[in-house]
């Protein structure tokens, strides 16, 4: 249920979500009373554990930690925000217009709206004045702004200020034209901008100008334009939040009160807290969760994670094998050379099996049959996912496990290698992380699963315990593995989001660097089509339809095999998270606290809904 994505990873990409603001309650439930079973509780106070204290309050700060964002992710917004589908809608911007050549983009601020003070006070109206200042003090060099990174080579005249070759700040290309108008100027078309835009925030600029890099050291410090106020900060005791009745949607904001008690073992004390009804939100433990399953007074409330697109998964060939001898380097390039071979593994590996291994209980809410992710990004109404070839990929039956297909690819590649002189079995070299608890045992119901479908007399897969540190380094990056479970993570709204793990000089597929005829011809014919879509700068039909020409020959010639999603944890709650445009427990607004926990059965109901009203979302 991600919106926008911020670059750098998961923390980052957190970070944007967390802005996110949502207009309306979803279609599928709109009386809580009528559905599902669930009730509205009379006292709207949300009771919370956080055990790591924010920073800094200040939105645009320099260390922009999750920690920050969370703690003030309910107190500003964007220019714009997204539905609790993650369709773009108007945020303090009421809407925009984009130039014929999509470099000019112009913001129309609503009127009327107000900033606070922590006691609720109005202390003046939001301007597009407030967000020039923002724009200038994340740029100026001296501030060393984490959010530089939205206007450095993205926004005109941003990567000469900031590179110091020019110190008038005014040459940005982000100007109020006046107090309702605010226009940013691109260095040239970026497709995906908007899906950008709730990073771009506001302060109310007297208060900056008068408090500088103290601004948002408390929550006296700064002023407030988002559904709550923080009305209480005390550092690692607690944080309250209360209903900001000067908010432009405050209709939309039915909690009226967020207690936040810090403790530093919250994550231990969370579940039994949730149980003695002293807080609304537990994340369980995986060690938690069998325990809760199995107890006849817990099993009904315990609720499976939400697929967490901030990463995705995939089965990676290694391209360029770098380990021992003794695993036969040279025979396993034979091997991936052979697409049959690469063929006989996509379809004979049964994700759901190696699924269990992490989540025992709902492993097809996480499976993929591609790597851009559903819901991700769309156009005119399309799903990226439903767009060209990548709709035969996406509406694959069995999450594309075929034995029969399997076997058949296995009998040609047979054919193949042994004329081109490898040798059988093909070694497999399949390390895994030994702090991540469920992949040791993943690993081990791929091997077996693998090797009773095509056979131990054609693969012989090799289970090897990685280091406890650095693995990532002396691994992945290393090239010690033949077939291993890798990530890619995609950081805006996008499909070119999710091609890096792909282009050429990756650090962890070494794709570039496959040797052998067949190989280097389709990693050529890929690239070939991942710059023709790159080349359309464009948000457009046209764009959408190269790159989903350009991952369905990545996929259907076997050089990468989707897995999973990843999964944001089982937990326990009184609310229903989507009533909220993010699933994270960091933003509120659209929730309302229910006077019974959830139960799986009403969340499952709930999410199948929600998907199917999500599809349909994308035509409005």
């Amino acid at each position: 249920m991600n919106g926008f994505r911020k670059p750098a990873g998961k923390v980052a990409a957190l970070l944007l979500a967390l802005l996110m603001a949502a207009s309306a309650l979803p279609a599928f439930a709109e009386s809580a009373d009528d559905n599902y079973g669930l009730k509205y509780a009379a006292d709207q106070t949300l009771r919370l554990l956080y055990s790591t204290e924010a920073t800094s309050l200040c939105s645009f700060s320099v260390s922009g930690s999750a920690n920050d964002w969370q703690a003030v992710a309910n107190c500003v917004e964007g220019l714009v925000t997204v539905d609790i589908y993650g369709n773009k809608v108007p945020g303090l911007a009421e809407s925009w217009d984009v130039s014929e050549d999509q470099t000019v983009y112009t913001f129309h601020l609503r009127k009327g709206l107000q900033w606070v003070d922590n006691t609720g006070a109005e202390k003046g109206e939001l301007t597009a004045h407030d967000f020039v200042a923002v724009a200038h003090y994340i740029v100026d060099p001296v501030n060393a702004s984490g959010s530089v990174i939205y206007f450095d080579g993205i926004i005109a005249g941003a990567h000469e200020i900031v590179a110091g070759e020019e110190t008038d700040l005014s040459t940005l290309g982000f100007k109020a034209l006046d107090d309702y108008t605010l226009e940013a100027t691109l260095t040239g078309p970026l497709p995906y901008f908007i899906s950008t835009c709730g990073a771009y925030m506001a302060a109310y600029y007297p208060l900056l100008a008068e408090l500088g890099d103290s601004y948002g050291l408390d929550n006296e410090s700064m002023y407030f334009i988002g559904p709550y106020i923080m009305t209480t900060f005390e550092p690692e005791y607690r944080r309250i939040y209360e209903k900001n009745p000067s908010y432009y949607d405050a209709d939309s904001v039915y909690i009226q009160k967020i207690i936040m008690s810090y403790n530093a073992e919250a994550s231990t004390l969370a579940p039994e807290m949730f149980v003695r009804g002293d807080v609304d939100y537990a994340l369980l433990d995986p060690a938690l969760i069998t325990e809760w399953k199995q107890d006849p007074t817990k099993t009904d409330i315990v609720i499976p994670g939400q697929p967490d697109t901030t990463y995705m998964y995939y089965y990676g060939f290694n391209y360029d094998p770098l380990f021992d001898a003794e695993y036969e380097p040279e025979n396993w390039r034979l091997a991936i050379n052979n697409e049959n071979f690469r063929q006989s593994l996509y379809w004979g590996l049964n994700r759901y099996k190696g699924l269990l291994a992490q989540d025992p209980y709902n492993p097809q809410m996480q499976q993929t049959n591609t790597i851009t992710p559903v819901g991700w990004c769309n156009i005119n109404g399309l799903d990226f996912t439903q767009v060209g070839p990548m709709k035969e990929i996406s509406d694959r039956e069995n999450n594309q496990f075929d034995e029969a297909k399997a076997l058949e690819y296995k009998a040609k590649a047979v054919e193949e290698l042994t004329a081109a002189g490898a040798k059988f079995p093909i070694k497999v070299l399949m390390p895994y992380n030994p702090n991540l608890a469920s992949w040791e045992l993943e690993v081990q119901v791929v091997k077996q699963q693998l090797t009773e479908l095509l056979g131990a007399d054609y693969i012989e897969c090799i289970i090897q315990a990685g280091p406890s540190t650095g693995f990532l380094a002396e691994v992945r990056r290393a090239g010690k593995y033949a077939f291993m479970k890798l990530n890619n993570g995609g950081s805006y709204d996008d499909p070119d989001a999710w091609t890096p793990a792909f282009r050429p000089d990756n650090t962890w597929t070494f794709i570039d660097k496959a040797q052998g005829d067949s190989i280097e011809a389709q990693y050529a014919e890929y690239l070939s089509l991942l710059r023709e879509a790159q080349a359309v700068k464009t948000y457009s039909e046209e764009r959408y339809e190269k790159f989903a020409i350009a991952e369905a020959y990545l996929l259907n010639h076997a050089l990468a095999i989707p897995y999973c999603a990843d999964t944001e944890g089982y937990f326990v709650a009184k609310f229903n998270p989507f009533e909220r445009p993010d699933s994270s427990d960091g933003y509120w607004k659209g929730t309302r606290v229910l006077e019974e926990p959830l139960t799986e059965a009403q969340f499952l109901a709930i999410y199948a809904d929600w998907v199917e009203a999500r599809a349909a979302s994308l035509d409005k």
